[in-house]
């Protein structure tokens, strides 16, 4: 049976995405195919427990997990993937009852994600620094989260709406649904779409929200402001500070080449470089001479170290820098290198560096 095969691969993590396009027709077809879904996730997860997991926590042990569950209490369950074997694609163990209750399932990349949900409470899911991951909703919309990003969503999504809420980066593979519009939510930006595809920006420490449009057409919904309505291949810029709006045409694959594991920067801030590095390697970094912010860079980075990116960068530029690998004081623990940036004392005079 064609079907049970993609399954099989689906939760195996070796599915292609031709693949992935040809379950999500395969889901919507009849609502039977849902239920032998869901009957095959329960089974593969009840296995993937004990034979793919290395280590999982949660606030209270396996064996009482599902009778918690079973009874509705309002206990919050969490289970933090903290290690996956060969980092291979794996469903998120020991939440099935809660998935099935939600109608939505959700494919995880990356070796550190969070799954959090209670019985009052949106399910939220957390990426950290230098992981990322891939959900599969229950409309079949396709999220591609980020590292250091979290997405909020009700239990009841798809039913009643379509809402989600953001912080950090996602890429949305919207499907459609004439009925309810899908709308993503961050602090001053909101985004509404039908079936589409975008890209989504929405950090903290960053100066700015972006929304950058690959496929089909989305409503920007900025508090005090017209709505504004883009294109494929347009972004919309908000800077929070001044209130300023951007809108301009874009080279799409710059701001979304993220989630097939590429960095591309086109005439980019010497800080966003950093920051982008910081969060794609989970590492921290130090601009101790602030001349260097002038800088700009255009890159492509695809399977390079962070050593081998800032040998790169240092031969192009006027810097230097030192990477040290650090443990605590207290417990000798590994904590996330560190880069200390620096001038090699010349004039920075060239403002923007290329590596193609």
């Amino acid at each position: 049976m064609e079907s049970q095969k993609l399954l099989e691969r689906f939760f195996a993590g070796e599915i292609s995405e031709k693949e992935i396009e040809i379950l999500k027709s395969w889901l919507e077809k009849d609502p039977e195919n849902r239920h032998i879904f869901d009957r095959e996730n329960e089974l593969w997860q009840e296995t993937a427990l004990y034979t793919r997991l290395e280590s999982y926590k949660t606030d209270s042990a396996w064996s009482s997990i599902s009778e918690k569950i079973g009874a509705g209490g309002n206990n919050k369950k969490e289970i933090a993937i903290q290690s996956i074997l060969r980092h291979r694609i794996l469903l998120a163990a020991a939440s099935v009852a809660l998935l099935l209750a939600l109608g939505s399932f959700s494919l995880w990349i990356g070796s550190r994600i969070s799954f959090k949900h209670s019985a009052a409470l949106p399910v939220t899911i957390m990426t950290n620094d230098g992981n990322k991951a891939h959900i599969l909703l229950a409309d079949s919309t396709e999220v591609f989260l980020n590292s250091d990003s979290k997405l909020e969503y009700n239990g009841n999504y798809g039913i009643k709406d379509r809402v989600v809420r953001l912080s950090g980066e996602a890429f949305f593979d919207v499907s459609s649904d004439p009925g309810k519009t899908f709308q993503v939510q961050t602090d001053q930006m909101n985004i509404t779409a039908k079936g589409t595809k975008f890209n989504v920006l929405s950090y903290d420490n960053e100066d700015r929200i972006e929304t950058t449009l690959e496929e089909g057409e989305v409503q920007i919904s900025i508090k005090g402001m017209d709505a504004i309505n883009i294109k494929p291949g347009q972004q919309v810029v908000f800077f929070a500070k001044t209130r300023e709006v951007v809108v301009r045409n874009v080279a799409t694959d710059t701001y979304t080449s993220w989630k097939e594991n590429k960095l591309r920067f086109n005439d980019t801030p010497f800080e966003e470089v950093m920051r982008n590095l910081s969060r794609r390697y989970n590492v921290n970094i130090e601009i101790a001479d602030k001349e260097l912010l002038s800088l700009r860079y255009t890159a492509t980075f695809i399977d390079e170290s962070i050593d081998d990116v800032m040998k790169m960068l240092k031969a192009v530029s006027p810097i230097t820098y030192k990477i040290f690998n650090r443990t605590s004081v207290s417990d000798k623990n590994y904590l996330n290198p560190k880069i200390i940036i620096n001038s090699r004392r010349q004039s920075v005079k060239t403002n923007n560096p290329k590596l193609i």
